[in-house]
């Protein structure tokens, strides 16, 4: 496969599903898609991914450019070669490769790859975007780890020129099967590792600067004629102040700064950096840090964050540093520093304390830090407009006082909270806070557990089952008890609360028996110690009543919510939302049972007391009228299932918004009903729009987007194109396999369909085999087969299909 621009007429299948026919010496290829859709062009040359934006003065280090180049270089365009820069921090990698970068974008290069590559989840999620940027075709159906598989097989056959810049990469381990390689490509990676690279990667020492790159910096820097407030003799002792901090990248920024802002020469600030030295001695002392450079960066820190905190707004610099130094090194949303808990941290951490910071002079902070090279702030930068080095944040954070360190934590993790998104429709900006929240659990201190664990880690573990991928959820949820049970104990409230986010996601990830497990000793545990009559620990019995009836237990699900139901009323009344929450689930699952009647009488007057207690607006009312609508489908009326969801349809996009994940349900199951009132034609037509949309809102992995692509099958072979219908289950089993795996109840729906559809389109044989899988993966994982309305065999799928959808809706209807 070529680029786009060498090959115009080149048609790629690499991402549609195919069949072959033939006994190899003829054979005929065929290639179908089901969402026939056009896919843009691909605009070359293309940059994903931003460097971090060029310092002021930036000091162009000619030899070691001049000998990374070569090294690119080697070997024309047909052999790969890689660079790793290793050096110390602060000696200016990441911007010798960043100038690469820059110059490989001026020289014409059709693909520029920037990655923040200080973790693996950076990299697969950075290498995944490439794809769907370089490929639109690729955004159908594919998990991030795909995805990035797939761009690297790119890169290694086409012949479209590409550089990466693999920067900071913390552990060579990230890395393993994930190196570029390829005819066309260069790879740059910066770290501090020298074990980093692969065997023949050519590896580049980055020291500091030279005598005459450290002399031409500060020329550059403070003699130039555009300089402002500089010293007549600026420059006296230039070239021995160069020498006192190690010449050192980082810490001459900041010197410059410094001297530059408060109109002295180098040599006043040589004198004034040796005072400060030695009152810092005692707090590193010189076997204190591995690289040798945290005194010289303390001191020159400490000058310049002096000269910031004169500036206006007066007193704010410090403490705004401070939080920047908390954070991910590598990028933080600038948000953070308008956000409510930041500024009243800057209030009461300015000497002497303020009653109020305003948005404005946080932001004034901010760029006076950027001013004097304490931060880098890029405006343009979005989820990581704020980049503070990480020598400077060690000298930051090295002799802060416990207290103020913690409540720097607790500040930025409240922000962080805060500017949490309702809909997590950006992966990126989600993968940055996720990455800032793991940043502020590694410093030392009770910031984030102390009595309580921070609403902020609950957020970051929930974050990765919002953009649906389940099986990181589960892994979050595991860290997280741990965490709590290890910081807070086994009985404490929030370690009860992380172990029931580890149970429902288990259960959403297929592993239903450990879920059930894990429900039944959080219900045990709860009652031990709250009591048998609390809210929480009849929260627990709820909970395991939806999960019992969520993986096919429909009656026993109802008989535990009557008993439930009982004891809710007598304790909380018959208008308290729990009382009218466990009502809710009766109706669903006596109605999944085999009542769709009575569910819909239920509902009635449930929605009615919902209506009268919670408001016509609340979102369980909307759930209600949700619920009903199904179950009037169920039992028959189509026609009203149909006009009452547009009603709500209309409701939910008013007070939700058209992306909010409730309205794409609504809009998912009144096409499914339209479908079933027998206008097929509009269901696909709006099945098909709605799949799109859930891809670009939850991604193509989610659970609730598999879905969608099941029934648009379902109801594509309805539409007369059987053969279409098995080809999408094929690939849709695929994916829920390696999404779910085999185990989730969802796998079972698809093999059904899969049976049922190629049996249609006349593959009987293929048939059988999936139904069998069916049968085996159903008695493997002691699941209830529902069987009202439902036989077994794929002759029963027409005819239960009002119920087995109910049964999926009402399993959903827990997420």
């Amino acid at each position: 496969m070529t680029s786009m621009s060498e090959r115009p007429t080149e048609i790629t299948a690499r991402d549609l599903q195919g069949a072959q026919i033939g006994d190899g010496g003829h054979q005929t290829n065929t290639w179908h898609n089901t969402w026939i859709t056009t896919v843009p062009a691909v605009q070359w040359p293309m940059q994903v991914g931003r460097p971090p934006t060029r310092p002021a003065a930036f000091q162009q280090r000619r030899a070691m450019a001049a000998r990374i180049s070569r090294i690119l270089d080697d070997g024309c365009a047909t052999v790969l070669t890689q660079v790793v820069a290793t050096g110390g921090g602060g000696v200016g990698k990441t911007q010798l490769a960043a100038d690469t970068f820059l110059r490989a974008r001026d020289e014409g290069l059709q693909l520029l790859l920037w990655v923040n590559a200080m973790s693996r989840e950076s990299i697969v999620s950075t290498f995944a975007q490439a794809r769907i940027e370089t490929n639109p075709g690729a955004l159908h159906a594919q998990s991030a780890d795909v995805l990035c598989d797939r761009f690297l097989d790119w890169l290694s056959t086409t012949r479209t020129t590409w550089l990466i810049v693999l920067d900071d990469v913390s552990d060579p381990g990230d890395l393993a099967g994930l190196w570029p390689e390829g005819p066309a490509g260069r790879v740059l990676v910066t770290t501090r590792r020298r074990d980093c690279a692969p065997a023949g990667a050519r590896q580049v020492t980055v020291d500091v600067f030279t005598p005459e790159e450290a002399h031409d910096y500060l020329v550059h820097r403070l003699g130039t004629p555009g300089a402002q407030e500089t010293h007549p003799q600026v420059l006296d002792e230039a070239a021995a102040l160069a020498e006192d901090l190690g010449r050192l990248p980082v810490a001459l920024a900041q010197a410059a700064g410094v001297v530059r802002n408060q109109g002295i020469t180098c040599a006043q600030y040589r004198r004034s950096f040796a005072r400060r030295s030695q009152r810092l001695e005692h707090l590193f002392p010189t076997d204190a840090s591995a690289d040798g450079y945290t005194h010289t960066v303390a001191t020159t820190w400490s000058l310049a964050v002096d000269r910031a905190d004169q500036l206006p707004p007066v007193g704010l610099a410090r403490p705004a540093l401070y939080v920047a130094a908390v954070l991910d090194p590598n990028g933080a949303p600038d948000s953070i520093w308008s956000a409510g808990p930041v500024r009243r941290f800057l209030a009461a951490a300015t000497a002497p304390a303020r009653s109020d910071v305003t948005s404005a002079e946080a932001r004034a902070a901010l760029r006076n830090l950027h001013r004097l090279s304490l931060l880098t702030h890029d405006p343009a930068g979005g989820s990581v407009a704020i980049r503070t080095h990480a020598l400077v944040q060690r000298a930051v954070l090295d002799p802060l006082p416990p207290e103020i360190h913690d409540d720097a934590v607790r500040a930025a993790a409240d922000a962080l909270t805060a500017d949490w998104p309702a809909i997590e429709d950006d992966p990126e900006h989600s993968r940055v806070l996720r990455h800032n929240v793991a940043a502020l659990a590694a410093h030392e201190g009770p910031a984030l557990w102390h009595a309580r664990l921070h609403q902020v880690l609950f957020k970051s573990a929930g974050s990765m089952a919002e953009l649906g991928l389940i099986d990181g959820a589960v892994a979050n949820w595991e860290s997280l008890t741990a965490m709590a049970t290890r910081r807070l104990g086994p009985d404490h409230p929030d370690t009860l609360a992380a172990r029931y986010g580890m149970a429902y996601w288990l259960g959403s990830a297929g592993r239903v028996a450990e879920a059930l497990q894990a429900m039944s000793a959080l219900l045990e545990d709860r009652g031990r110690l709250l009591g048998q009559e609390h809210p929480e620990t009849l929260n627990s019995r709820h909970n395991l009543c939806d999960w019992r009836g969520a993986v096919g237990d429909a009656a026993a699900a109802a008989t535990a919510l009557e008993d439930l139901l009982r004891d809710r009323l007598r304790l909380l009344g018959p208008d308290h939302p729990h009382t009218l929450m466990t009502r809710h689930s009766l109706a669903r699952w006596q109605g999944v049972a085999g009542d769709p009647e009575g569910a819909v009488r239920e509902f009635e007057h449930l929605l009615a007391d919902r209506t009268r207690v919670l408001g016509p607006d609340h979102p369980d009312t909307l759930a209600s009228r949700h619920a009903l609508a199904c179950f009037r489908g169920a039992a028959g009326d189509c026609r009203n299932a149909v006009a009452e969801l547009g009603a709500l349809l209309d409701d939910k996009r008013r007070l939700l918004g058209t992306d909010h994940p409730s309205t794409l349900t609504t809009r998912h199951d009144l096409a499914c009903w339209q479908g079933a009132g027998g206008d097929v034609p509009t269901a696909v037509a709006a099945m098909t729009a709605l799949l799109e949309d859930r891809r670009r809102v939850l991604g193509a992995d989610h659970p609730r987007t598999l879905t969608t692509r099941q029934d648009l099958a379902d109801w594509t072979g309805e539409s007369g194109d059987a053969e279409g219908a098995a080809q999408a289950f094929r690939a849709l089993l695929d994916d829920r396999l390696r999404v779910l795996g085999g185990g989730h109840p969802d796998v079972s729906h698809t093999l059904r369909g899969l049976a049922f559809w190629l049996t249609e389109a006349g593959h009987t044989e293929e048939a059988a085999v999936a139904l069998l899988e069916w049968r085996q993966a159903t008695a493997r994982n002691g699941r209830t087969v529902p069987t009202a309305g439902d036989p077994p065999g794929p002759d029963g799928w027409r005819e239960g299909r009002a119920h087995r959808w109910l049964t999926r809706w009402s399993s959903r209807a827990l997420q």
